[in-house]
This record gives structure tokens, C-alpha cells and sequence, in this order.
């Protein structure tokens, strides 16, 4: 491995999924006993999954950096109750995360114990705060939103439950000239490149594409349409944390149960898609994997798929700055669908949702 992507993947990169979990489970429409694919990421859209109950979920992912981060959010559904969980992952504040820790340690590998024993600070901050693309999201929230609105609005736009009022608060409080200038610089490729993501994710991104204007008209289409008091999302970037009243699906206390239940029916996998054992899968979860790829490799992985799909398989995924979109001839995108969740996507970042389906020939 060159030392570049070995840089790429020492750190854990997404501490959260920043894919609705909402909006997956509706494109993927899992049936009781079904297998299906995950990218890993963060975790928490493939503990979400398991609500649907699956037989088995192959969760994989380059980043060794993010299995461990998976391993720990299994461990503290494993080992600790509700109310300590949410303490321990960072949605309550806590000054016994150490000790919590030590109760978790024993339900993860030799591996997961030794990166984050070497690095304790991402336990104290609490995982969810410890990645690289929400330190970015803090740094907004730090150093760019004070530039343009206030503490206060932020805590007033994230709490409304109207989208007709959402906009109008919008268009009042926060939209003005100083939010387009900062807006188009820190959400900008080279800003994000740097400090969200990594320059080498734009390298099949057309040059031509303003991302920042895009991710702007993309949140106010959001803001117009879902409700922000339960969006976790929108607060999490605004105001840097969930609420218990809006949490990602995994994390709710209803599904707390069902999910520690359920856990040894994800399985771990270190590498990508094409290094997948060959099987007849019906579902896949794909997050936005494709626009890091060049279109050969695009072409292998669809090929990938369609090999290894049972009748009627879903492929779900997102594109925030690529353009991969899967010949029709191979899956049946899902018009209808995709786009009518993708209206009521509460994670604003991305410009397109893909759904399609494995038709019977």
C-alpha cells in the first residue's frame, strides 16, 4: 500500500453516517431473512438495517480506522445500558467515558482495543465527535457560523417544525450576503478537499462542478420540505450534537433492544466491494462508494453486483460529487422511488439518491 493511502486510512475519517438511515431502509425495503451488503463507514446505517431484520449483513470497508469504529458503538450496545450508551458515544455529556471504556474493551478485537487504547482522547471526546469530516463540521460551526448569524438563531432555525416557517426563518435570519461568501469558500472543493474530506476523493469529480453553490441550493430544497426539529443532521452541523427528541435510528431507545438482539448478525469485512465472497445477495447499501472510483472501476463493481444479486436485489446509493449512474439495461433504476426520497432526505449534502432493483428476465 503507498504511504499516501496508508495516511488515508489511519484515522477514523466519518465518526457518524452522514447517509439518512430513514431514507435507506425505505429504498432498500429488507424482508425478514434476507443477506445483504453494507459499507461500513461510521456504523450506524448498518445497526439501522438490522431493524429490518436481516439474516446477515456483510459490513465492509478499506479503512480498517472505520471497522474499529464499528466495533466500539457493537461493544457499548453489547455492554452497557441505554442511558450509558449515549453518554458513552458523546449525545450526553460525560466524565466517566474511560470507565465505560473498560466495560466495553472485552467485546472487541485485539486490533479495535489496541488503536483506541493508543488514542484515548477519541474515547473522552466521545466517538461521534472524534472523526475527521465532524471536526469540520465543528470548525464551521466555531469560526464561520458566528460570521453570519447567531448561537441563537442556529438554536431556533434546528428547533422549528414547519417547513413553510423553516424557509421564511431561513431566508431572515441566516441567508444574506456574508452566509453565500462563506458558504462558497468553506464548502468549497479545496476547503472541504483539506479539512473534510481528503483531496484525493475529487479526482473523478468534474472540474466544471460549483460544489458548494449545489450543497446551498441542495439545504434550502431541504429546509423547504422536512422538518428541522427532527432532523439530527441539521443539528449536528449547526450546533454540534444530536438531541434526544431527533437521533439517528440507531440510536433511538426504542431500538435499542432489537439492536444489541440482533448484532452477531453483522460481520465485518476489511476490504471492498469486488473482494466479496460470491453469493446471491439481496440488498445492497452503497453509500456514496462510486465517485471515488474511476468509470472501469465503476463498471467492475455494477458488474459486481449484477453478478452477485438474487431476483428483485435493491442498490441503494448516493452521489454528492460524482456522476455514476448505473446502465438500466443491467438494474432497474427506480425513478419514482429515488426521487421521492430523496425529497425527504434529511442529510442535505448530497446531490442525487439512486434506487434500483434486479428485475426478473
Amino acid at each position: 500500500m503507498a504511504k499516501k493511502q496508508k495516511d488515508i486510512f489511519s484515522f477514523i475519517r466519518y465518526a457518524n453516517c452522514w447517509e439518512d438511515s430513514e431514507v435507506l431502509r425505505k429504498a432498500l425495503r429488507i424482508q425478514s431473512g434476507e443477506r445483504g451488503v453494507s459499507i461500513a463507514s461510521a456504523g450506524d446505517n448498518t445497526l439501522a438495517l438490522l431493524l429490518d431484520d436481516p439474516s446477515e449483513i456483510i459490513a465492509f470497508d478499506l479503512n480498517e480506522t472505520q471497522l474499529f469504529c464499528v466495533e466500539l458503538k457493537m461493544a457499548a450496545f453489547c455492554a452497557l445500558s441505554y442511558p450509558e450508551m449515549l453518554e458513552f458515544i458523546g449525545v450526553r455529556k460525560s466524565k466517566q467515558r474511560l470507565a465505560l471504556y473498560k466495560k466495553t474493551r472485552k467485546y472487541m478485537s485485539q486490533s479495535a482495543v489496541e488503536y483506541f487504547d493508543a488514542d484515548l482522547a477519541l474515547i473522552k471526546r466521545g466517538i461521534m465527535h472524534s472523526g475527521k469530516f465532524e471536526k469540520y463540521f465543528r470548525l464551521f460551526r466555531v469560526f464561520v457560523v458566528p460570521l453570519f448569524t447567531t448561537r441563537q438563531s442556529c438554536e431556533r432555525f434546528t428547533s422549528l417544525c414547519d417547513p413553510k416557517e423553516q424557509a421564511v426563518y431561513y431566508r431572515k435570519h441566516l441567508d444574506n450576503r456574508r452566509l453565500r461568501l462563506l458558504f462558497g469558500i468553506y464548502f468549497g472543493k479545496r476547503v472541504m478537499g483539506r479539512l473534510g474530506r481528503d483531496k484525493s476523493f475529487y479526482r473523478y469529480v468534474d472540474d466544471s462542478d460549483n460544489v458548494a453553490v449545489r450543497i446551498k441550493k441542495r439545504f434550502e430544497l431541504g429546509v423547504s420540505n422536512v422538518p428541522n426539529a427532527t432532523n439530527p443532521y441539521l443539528k449536528y452541523v449547526l450546533c454540534n450534537r444530536f438531541e434526544e427528541a431527533a437521533l439517528p435510528e440507531y440510536l433511538k431507545r426504542e431500538n435499542f433492544e432489537t439492536i444489541r438482539n440482533r448484532l452477531g448478525r453483522i460481520k465485518l469485512v476489511k476490504g471492498d466491494l469486488l473482494s466479496l465472497d460470491e453469493n446471491d445477495y439481496d440488498f445492497f447499501n452503497l453509500s456514496d462508494i462510486f465517485e471515488y472510483m474511476s468509470d472501469n472501476e465503476f463498471e467492475r463493481n455494477v458488474a459486481h453486483i449484477v453478478g452477485n444479486s438474487a431476483s428483485q436485489a435493491r442498490v441503494a446509493y448516493w452521489n454528492m460529487q460524482g456522476n455514476k449512474y448505473i446502465d438500466t439495461k443491467k438494474l432497474t433504476y427506480q425513478r419514482e422511488l429515488s426521487e421521492k426520497l430523496f425529497v425527504s432526505d434529511r442529510a442535505f449534502f448530497y446531490k442525487d439518491f439512486r434506487v434500483y432493483v434486479k428485475e426478473d428476465i
